[in-house]
């Protein structure tokens, strides 16, 4: 398992608000040029994402991928502001497709970059101007946990957001997965449990039946009667949940919830489904600090059995949350951390050389080679 594999799709793994986890807000988590996005940093074919993907992000503003990722997070639309074909076929993202198709990535940072999707120009869609092949939501932060790692209290919308997003967000994003084949949510909060979300999934399903899902969740809605009721249960892709931990104690402390065996018990169903060929992937997030990371070669061993993704990303301060504060005792990952010999001796057990079931990120990839 590789980065390639989590691009896939134009795809990459994300945390709170559309922050990738291959990066720190905004910030290169890696050291030199690692040998598998050395072809990101080098390559001057064209990049196919910005013909295939939009993301939408809370105020508003679109881009085809992470803004981390582009020059001074310049959007190339907002949909509170224009029409969806304004935006995809518009002069911003034309633009910055024609200085890609000639090789030129000046407005892209692409010493952090992860999504390069190289090809030739043969390999761009002749359709394409029809409309993307993945929406990724990222603009809604409703979500039934507050995992100390990401918020201090649970976030339900206001209803002002409610109606911003149900009155002029979700018709707009209806409009524009006519011709997708991949929705991507929620980047941001929970799919399964955030009101608008669920509404927009249904909305979708409903008018395109053949559209698939990419769900960002922690799994404590992820059974068959939600996503019957969502109308979504033959139309899962690819599952990603957030779990940081093998033992109830641990995981109740974390998540600040008591469900660790009811997500357990969903990701088994999941398995089950993947079994039968109904997804194509389950990745379970791991999110490490001091609280979880003693457990980590366990939670591959749980990957094991799911046949599952163990994705280890190292805890970074994304949000204001008040772990936070503590980052520096931690952050076992640091070398100025007082348990970081002991983390570097756990990330030698073999057991991460199981790349069909676990992937480090970069920065912990590092540490492992040590």
């Amino acid at each position: 398992m590789d980065r390639r594999d989590f691009i896939k799709y134009g795809t990459v793994l994300v945390g709170v608000g559309g922050a990738c986890l291959l990066c720190k807000n905004g910030s290169v988590i890696f050291k030199g040029k690692p040998a598998d996005i050395k072809s990101s940093q080098m390559d001057t074919r064209p990049c196919k994402i910005p013909f295939e993907c939009l993301e939408i992000h809370p105020d508003g503003n679109v881009y085809t991928c992470c803004p981390d990722f582009i020059k001074g997070r310049v959007p190339v639309g907002n949909i509170k502001e224009q029409g969806y074909n304004e935006i995809w076929n518009g002069e911003k993202l034309n633009d910055f497709r024609q200085k890609i198709l000639k090789g030129d990535f000046s407005m892209c940072n692409r010493d952090i970059c992860c999504c390069y999707k190289p090809c030739s120009k043969d390999d761009i869609p002749a359709d394409y101007k029809k409309g993307p092949q993945e929406i990724k939501i990222c603009y809604d932060f409703e979500c039934n946990y507050n995992c100390i790692t990401c918020r201090d209290e649970i976030k339900i919308n206001t209803p002002e957001e409610m109606k911003l997003y149900d009155e002029v967000y979700l018709p707009k994003v209806v409009e524009i997965a006519k011709n997708a084949k991949i929705v991507t949510l929620s980047l941001s909060g929970d799919a399964l449990f955030s009101r608008h979300t669920r509404k927009l999934m249904r909305t979708i399903a409903g008018k395109y039946p053949d559209i698939k899902f990419y769900l960002h969740t922690n799994g404590y809605l992820l059974d068959e009667e939600n996503l019957t009721e969502l109308g979504i249960k033959d139309n899962i892709l690819w599952i990603d949940v957030s779990v940081d931990s093998v033992k109830r104690e641990t995981y109740k402390k974390i998540l600040r919830a008591d469900g660790f065996d009811r997500v357990i018990k969903n990701l088994e169903l999941m398995s089950e489904w993947k079994k039968q060929g109904k997804i194509e992937r389950i990745t379970i997030n791991f999110v490490v600090h001091l609280m979880n990371y003693k457990e980590m070669p366990e939670f591959v061993k749980l990957a094991q059995r799911l046949d599952a993704v163990a994705f280890f990303s190292a805890y970074r301060p994304w949000t204001s949350a008040e772990y936070y504060r503590q980052y520096n005792e931690v952050a076992v990952f640091e070398p100025t951390n007082k348990h970081y010999k002991e983390f570097v001796k756990i990330l030698k057990n073999p057991i991460f050389q199981d790349k069909e079931h676990c992937f480090l990120e970069a920065r912990l990839a590092d540490i492992a080679k040590l």
